[in-house]
């Protein structure tokens, strides 16, 4: 996170964190949008981990075309800062196509490839299968596949602090 985000805007997001997360008055209206009011005041003054968070709230949870395509905008901008979570949906996104981000297979590779180098779990496992199965316009090629299983059993056990068997 920046050193330039203020203490007010670190306070919001941490109360909005909590609340999102709390179960005190989990199906009430008005707590749903002052939640997701202070989650965007803190994306909108540079939060990293807001601009993430409220991005994919926006895009995977929003209504209307308009919010998910400023939800993908703020994906974009945090994806765009190294946040590996916006990263992975950034190629999850482009592998679709959304609005303005129309579809294309090279973005999501490298969006994919960004946040699978910084050990995201699912960005290795799409970018294993896509290198297995000659998708997102890769070719088959065994050694990359190969590099991709690894890299996900090494964040999986980064992940779960532990030794997995799991065949992959």
């Amino acid at each position: 996170m920046s050193e330039q985000i203020g203490v007010m805007t670190r306070l919001k997001f941490l109360l909005a964190e909590k609340m999102f997360h709390s179960s005190m008055l989990r199906h009430s209206k008005l707590r749903h949008q002052w939640v997701m009011r202070l989650f965007k005041a803190s994306a909108n003054e540079g939060h990293l981990k807001a601009l993430s968070i409220y991005g994919h709230l926006l895009y995977f949870r929003g209504i209307s075309p308009l919010d998910k395509g400023q939800g993908a905008n703020y994906l974009l901008d945090a994806a765009r800062q190294g946040d590996i979570k916006a990263q992975y949906q950034m190629g999850c996104i482009y592998e679709k196509g959304y609005g303005h981000l129309t579809k294309s297979s090279e973005n999501a590779v490298r969006w994919f490839v960004r946040a699978a180098e910084q050990g995201h779990p699912l960005a290795c496992r799409r970018m294993a299968k896509a290198c297995s199965e000659g998708e997102l316009g890769l070719a088959v090629n065994p050694d990359q596949c190969h590099y991709w299983e690894q890299k996900t059993r090494h964040s999986l056990e980064k992940a779960n602090g532990m030794n997995l068997s799991l065949n992959l």
